[in-house]
């Protein structure tokens, strides 16, 4: 090592015209490589021996099995502006699948029956009439792909939609997934943070079918260097066509220290007139684009600039213990927390009256909400939806009911070592403080994951909050493992009265 520091140190002096062996900067040439050798291989011996050392393999957090069921002394905390008020009134719950599971996705359909995606091996998903107590797996086609997998249901006319990642087609499917037809597209400019949404058309059609399916994603593989096109199907799916001009452009963001990206979660229509909301972190702005032509034109109107945005993501991921230690015994988790803290699947949502609401983590790493009276043209300021004792949270998704009513889930910590899943239910989510009942799914000692959060067991990007036709909040989420990928897991908050049921029986194939 000192001879290669020692060559490259020569030669520098040479190019500089000094001469070899003469004083430089107050150390010798000769010194000057060894000191840098010993300076690198005590950087190493800090970064690589010494942790192992001092935190054996045996203090690191133990894999608990999860059980299925309700827990039964665990109630949720209610809490507003940080502080703990009294009087929760809701039971966390957790369905273990028993299956490996990527990115999770969930959608409800109108008589309450559960879609999870997405399962592994092959690609799959998951179907429960029975609240989860039992669990049926259909299979996707086998050109499927479980990259960036997104499920949609269309509520107006329970028509399921399947995406992957890149430039495969939208399934869909009218009976759950026991059969698929695929979608055709006129681009094949279609690389990942795919997602699916519907609603009305701004003229509403006599004939045909009665929504517009749309498709957004990013133009370029990788999101650092990309744009956001939308597609829109006014056939059901059948085929899909470029929207119109991109809300979002490769080269639109010149601010060089922020991420070039804009990767777009997923967009809403208002039921009223068809206007389209589709939110994305862009050039360290989060924005929201709309559309009052079925995406043929954009405005993006500013929500709030995003402190912690660009490279201090970085610095902050780096100064992270837990992840240093995660990496150092073995475990691949490429995108810790803090770089995925501007990502979104499911952050906008609508009540009846025209109000939209949008969650995001500000920069303290807390989930926040924001609220728009007038087409997102101006907004709250945030307000706090974690509870006291939560040190930090990743990947939240919202789910907006008619009557304003506000379902939340995502991963958090209370110690930045060990995560697992949240649930939160705000019921009148309007002042400066509003009041909201969070649950983590979990015990203390038996967290979804017992490291830092993400990507441990294959990528890992959101969460999906849903609400059922009953009233209650189910969520998807995943569980690390030892070794291979994911464990499928959901969550779901009933009132604390109610009586828990059984556990859910293993998943089961359907049956040609």
């Amino acid at each position: 090592m000192s001879d290669i520091f020692t060559k490259v140190a020569v030669d520098r002096m040479r190019e500089r015209g000094d001469r070899v062996g003469s004083p430089a900067h107050g150390i010798t040439a000769n010194r000057m490589p060894l000191a840098l050798g010993l300076a690198g291989i005590a950087a190493l011996a800090a970064l690589f021996v010494a942790p192992p050392l001092l935190f054996p393999k045996a203090r690191w957090p133990v894999f608990k099995p999860h059980t299925t069921g309700c827990l039964p002394a665990i109630r949720s905390v209610r809490h507003a502006g940080g502080q703990t008020l009294v009087g929760g009134r809701y039971r966390p719950c957790l369905v273990d699948l028993g299956v490996s599971s990527g990115e999770p996705g969930l959608a409800i359909a109108r008589d309450g029956t559960l879609l999870r995606s997405v399962l592994l091996h092959p690609a799959g998903i998951a179907v429960s009439a029975d609240e989860g107590q039992t669990w049926t797996r259909r299979n996707l086609p086998r050109e499927a792909r479980e990259g960036i997998p997104d499920g949609y249901i269309d509520p107006v006319t329970d028509r399921y939609f399947y995406s992957g990642l890149g430039a495969s087609p939208v399934y869909r499917s009218d009976d759950k997934g026991r059969t698929w037809q695929s979608g055709s597209f006129d681009s094949d400019e279609r690389y990942d943070w795919n997602k699916v949404f519907s609603g009305r058309p701004v003229h509403p059609r006599r004939a045909g079918y009665p929504t517009n399916i749309y498709y957004c994603n990013m133009t370029q593989p990788g999101g650092f260097l990309t744009g956001t096109r939308c597609f829109a199907s006014r056939d059901g799916g059948r085929t899909f066509r470029t929207s119109g001009s991109d809300p979002y452009k490769r080269g639109d963001c010149t601010d060089y220290t922020q991420p070039q990206g804009s990767g777009a979660a997923r967009g809403l229509v208002d039921p009223r007139d068809g206007t389209i909301y589709l939110p994305v972190n862009f050039c360290g702005v989060l924005e929201v684009a709309v559309s009052r032509d079925e995406g043929a034109t954009w405005e993006r109107r500013r929500v709030q600039k995003q402190k912690g945005s660009g490279g201090t993501a970085l610095i902050a991921a780096l100064a992270s213990p837990a992840w240093r230690e995660q990496l150092l015994y073995g475990r691949k988790n490429i995108v810790p927390v803090e770089m995925a803290a501007n990502q979104a699947s499911d952050a906008i949502g609508i009540d009846a009256a025209g109000r939209l609401y949008m969650v995001w983590l500000d920069a303290a790493f807390q989930p926040v909400i924001a609220w728009s009276n007038d087409q997102a043209r101006t907004w709250t300021r945030a307000a706090r939806i974690g509870p006291s004792g939560l040190a930090q949270a990743v990947l939240p998704s919202l789910a907006v009911a008619a009557n304003g009513r506000i379902g939340v889930s995502y991963y958090g910590t209370t110690d930045r070592r060990v995560w697992t899943g949240y649930m939160a239910i705000g019921d009148a989510v309007s002042g400066p403080a509003p009041v909201f009942e969070t649950a983590a799914i979990t015990l203390p000692d038996a967290p979804l994951m017992p490291e830092p959060c993400c990507w441990a067991s294959g990528p890992q990007e959101y969460t999906a909050a849903r609400w059922a036709p009953d009233g209650s909040l189910w969520a998807a989420f995943v569980a690390t493992t030892p070794t291979g990928d994911a464990r499928a897991i959901m969550g779901h908050l009933v009132r604390a009265e109610e009586h828990p049921g059984g556990a859910a029986s293993p998943i089961k194939a359907d049956r040609p």
